[in-house]
């Protein structure tokens, strides 16, 4: 009978220990699932933040501005301006 209460207490205590150690892992990963969601939301919050400054680079305001401040460039007179009709847009 002693020999196996000893058997039943090393039992014991290997499955306690191995409670201890799943406990253990699950907290760590709980932790690194924790982390990545917070860095899964930084990722969502720069796509915003890029998609908001492409929108106002690419304004045609902007670039109208751009192209007279940088460029030099002007819309042309109105006597400038030719407009071509195809022939081939009339045939369909």
């Amino acid at each position: 009978m002693n020999r196996l209460n000893l058997i039943l207490f090393l039992l014991v205590a290997l499955m306690s220990l191995a409670v201890v150690n799943a406990q253990h892992r699950s907290r760590v990963l709980f932790m690194d699932l924790q982390k990545e969601h917070d860095y899964a939301l930084q990722l969502h919050n720069d796509w915003n933040e890029l998609q908001i400054q492409q929108g106002s680079l690419t304004s045609s305001k902007r670039i109208e501005e751009g192209a007279i401040r940088e460029l030099q460039m002007h819309s042309p007179l109105p006597s400038k301006v030719k407009l071509i009709i195809s022939s081939a847009q009339g045939a369909s």
